[in-house]
């Protein structure tokens, strides 16, 4: 059964920016490589495989399924050979699979022409919070890795084909005092949000899980059963804090791991669309702008701040017009406005804002460099 997402509820609350701390981010460095499940090596299969795992690759890059129906996207699909960089045969036990590299300039190339943006290699940790209700009869609990694994490999092999990065609860001590049961089943965002502090994560989710009906299903002691004819409904009400905002949604599904699943895209859709940067809609003509980073005392952190800038996907050009003490001045020629800037400097670990006692950015673009 096909998932089924709720129209999502927008809604911003007034919390410290979690995007200004000491945040965690992942670089991706397989945005641009998929593996597919193969029965033999002949053109037709090799051919097959290189389409799927394109169509893999473009969403990973894109951050989103939507370019899927675009006409371009289509024609790409069906010549994918173009786009292959390298490739190779690995056998894992009885399974032959094709490992594949695509173009990654040729990659982003296509996805921009057909009017879609690209999503940065440097993406946001997100943190997993779960509850599951397995029936009408049974408790409320706590979801933890070690008792619903099946559920949490889901979520990482999703995540993995989506191209972004996990985080899981410890839920050692400090979790368990921190967040209860009915602190995810309820949604509370101002609790979880106190309770993820700890793993300085730009983007929180939390779920919780429940039987639409109330017949009894088995997702206990890492045994979660799939039924090919499942008669079963299961649904997912989801919580999302990220960058000092709220949303919240719903997937369905026929089984827990396919609402694994819902909530993995749920999740990557939302972060892309704040990350991903649409070159269409730069205007062109006011995309330089002028930071200050402070603390930069040596030619060695001169040149680590500038690699910095010059590897975010948002900076076309940067360049160091002034050096007053430890206090560098660059220009930067953006790929797009100044929100995308600062939501690319937020997952940078280097390279932090000026702030006040609060946490609050207080010298607008002005930073220092972190050794």
């Amino acid at each position: 059964m096909p998932i089924k997402v709720k129209p999502l509820l927008f809604v911003f609350f007034l919390v410290w920016l979690i995007s200004w701390q000491n945040v965690n981010a992942a670089v991706i460095d397989d945005l641009y490589d998929a593996k597919i499940a193969v029965n033999d090596q002949s053109d037709r299969t090799q051919n097959n495989a290189f389409s799927l795992a394109l169509k893999q690759v473009l969403i990973k890059v894109r951050g989103n399924n939507d370019l899927l129906t675009n006409q371009k996207i289509k024609s790409a699909i069906t010549k994918a050979t173009r786009f292959v960089r390298s490739y190779s045969y690995d056998k894992q036990e009885s399974q032959l699979y094709l490992a594949i590299s695509f173009d990654p300039q040729r990659v982003e190339n296509v996805i921009r022409d057909a009017g879609f943006p690209v999503w940065d290699k440097r993406r946001p940790d997100s943190l997993i919070w779960l509850a599951i209700k397995s029936s009408a009869d049974s408790d409320r609990k706590i979801a933890r890795p070690t008792e619903y694994a099946d559920i949490y490999q889901q979520l990482s092999l999703r995540a993995a084909q989506r191209g972004i990065s996990l985080m899981f609860p410890l839920w050692d001590l400090g979790d368990i005092q921190s967040l209860g049961i009915y602190d995810i089943w309820g949604g509370f965002s101002s609790q979880i949000s106190k309770a993820s502090e700890r793993y300085a994560v730009p983007s929180v989710l939390s779920a919780r899980i429940y039987l639409t009906d109330n017949q009894s299903y088995d997702v206990t002691q890492n045994s979660v059963m799939e039924n090919e004819k499942s008669e079963f409904q299961w649904s997912a009400d989801w919580t999302m804090i990220e960058g000092g905002g709220l949303l919240a949604g719903q997937v369905q599904g026929d089984t827990p791991l396919i609402i694994a699943e819902g909530l993995i895209d749920a999740l990557a859709d939302q972060l892309s669309l704040k990350y991903a940067i649409d070159l269409a809609q730069i205007d062109r003509a006011d995309t330089k702008v002028q930071i200050v980073v402070n603390n930069i005392d040596s030619l060695n952190y001169y040149s680590q701040a500038l690699s910095s800038l010059e590897n975010m996907s948002i900076v076309n050009d940067a360049t160091l017009i002034k050096q007053q003490g430890s206090r560098a001045t660059f220009e930067l020629d953006l790929l797009g406005d100044v929100d995308d800037l600062t939501n690319a400097l937020s997952l940078d670990s280097k390279i932090r804002p000026v702030v006040d006692d609060f946490g609050q950015p207080i010298l607008g673009l002005e930073f220092f460099w972190v050794k």
